[in-house]
């Protein structure tokens, strides 16, 4: 099949966000034997100025011409904001048989995600979220909308940490400020003390600072760490701790997970995520119910780190095997052109 795959490929970044969801989803499209063509819609616009003017005709016509030139069976969005409906709306007139889908990896009810869907979800076959909670289906329209696991991709998270004999550090904690300059913004420095998350953070190394070596970043004063540096800082670590903003919805969690269970890390998980329903607790990871109970939880496991390591590895294992880009994305298209498809998770497709 011959797939177009439209998403914010970075190339500004220039390979700091080597670990993004849309290389994970191509990747597992190839290796499925799937002919993928890719269109980063952000970059397109950032090379010519007049798409701030024209509300980014030329992405739109350029993207209208690679439609023509490559004439896909399959047209994938992802986060393709630049995109217009009417785009869409041309490629199903030129091609009747043409299927088009999109994937999210945001909280449903955070970042516009919401309202975003709705205004395109009448143009699609389907929409692919990492929310699982019965709220997606408010964006149903005539098609349906899917959970899929964050992809975990084996050649972009290479490491066995849990293979290590020693660590520098303890639990590590990456905040994602300043994804588009890879600093923090004086913008998220200036709401710190409101952030929840923030806040749970230092209380929690203020009750363990005498025993534990916490690594966090994105907050305090301290720089988000990326691409190379990230491995270098996880890989001096031989826990983590997953966080999501509220309002915490089911599976919705950070992509941050594939980065620390797939390169070997043990994950300390809220609960309320529900993931228990996907790892096993005590197993393969650890969750939480608490603050106090996660103080609990850390003080033992660092004194304990066989455990630690046979828990991270059941973790790596089970993610790799079950929740790895060719499994996604075979769902992904099992789901859009048969309207039915196995999963190695639990199943929730609203239509």
């Amino acid at each position: 099949m011959k797939i177009l795959h439209v998403s914010n490929f970075g190339e500004k970044h220039a390979g700091r966000l080597f670990w993004n969801q849309a290389f994970k989803i191509t990747n597992g499209l190839i290796r499925n034997n799937h002919s993928v063509y890719t269109f980063s819609d952000r970059d397109e616009s950032r090379k010519n100025i007049f798409n701030k003017i024209n509300n980014n005709r030329n992405v739109n016509d350029k993207l209208k011409l690679v439609f023509k030139n490559y004439d896909p069976d399959l047209i994938i969005l992802g986060h393709a904001d630049r995109i217009h409906n009417e785009t869409l709306k041309f490629f199903r007139e030129s091609k009747a048989n043409v299927k088009i889908i999109e994937w999210n990896v945001d909280n449903y009810r955070l970042d516009n995600t919401e309202n975003k869907l709705n205004q395109r979800s009448s143009y699609l076959d389907g929409i692919f979220m990492t929310t699982a909670d019965e709220a997606i289906s408010n964006s149903v329209r005539n098609n349906f909308i899917s959970f899929i696991p964050n992809i975990f991709d084996s050649s972009i998270e290479r490491l066995k940490i849990f293979e290590k004999d020693s660590y520098s550090n303890d639990v590590f904690f990456a905040l994602s400020n300043g994804v588009g300059t890879g600093k923090l913004r004086a913008k998220n420095i200036l709401r710190e003390d409101s952030n929840p998350r923030i806040r749970f953070l230092n209380s929690i190394r203020d009750n363990l600072k005498s025993d534990i070596k916490f690594a966090f970043y994105g907050f305090n004063g301290v720089n988000p760490v990326w691409a190379t540096d990230f491995e270098e800082e996880i890989a001096k670590c031989h826990s983590s701790i997953c966080l999501q903003r509220a309002p915490q919805l089911k599976y919705a969690i950070s992509d941050r997970i594939t980065q620390y269970i797939g390169n070997g890390l043990m994950a300390y998980i809220d609960k309320n995520t529900r993931l228990n329903e996907l790892f096993i607790d005590g197993k393969e990871v650890i969750f939480f119910n608490n603050e106090k109970d996660l103080i609990s939880k850390i003080k033992y496991y660092n004194k304990n780190l066989d455990e630690v390591r046979t828990i991270a590895n059941a973790g790596w294992a089970k993610a790799h095997n079950d929740y790895n880009g060719k499994i996604v994305t075979k769902y992904m298209i099992d789901l859009t052109f048969k309207n039915n498809a196995f999963s190695t998770w639990k199943q929730h497709v609203y239509r």
